[in-house]
């Protein structure tokens, strides 16, 4: 089941969202709830790559 989430933004920022969404042929919520999306698969694929430790140098072969 898909869930809500409310939230402010600076004037400027809805601004520039409204025109994307117009660009796209989206909602403001539709084009939101992608950009969330995207951001959080994103990081889970950043979560899920462990680094190498800073003082290892990685292999050059």
């Amino acid at each position: 089941m898909a869930k809500r989430v409310s939230t402010s933004l600076a004037e400027g920022i809805y601004d520039l969202l409204q025109e994307w969404a117009n660009e796209e042929r989206r909602s403001i919520s539709g084009l939101s709830a992608f950009i969330l999306e995207q951001a959080v698969r994103e990081r889970q694929k950043q979560v899920q790559k462990p680094s190498p430790p800073s003082d290892e140098k990685p292999d050059k072969n």
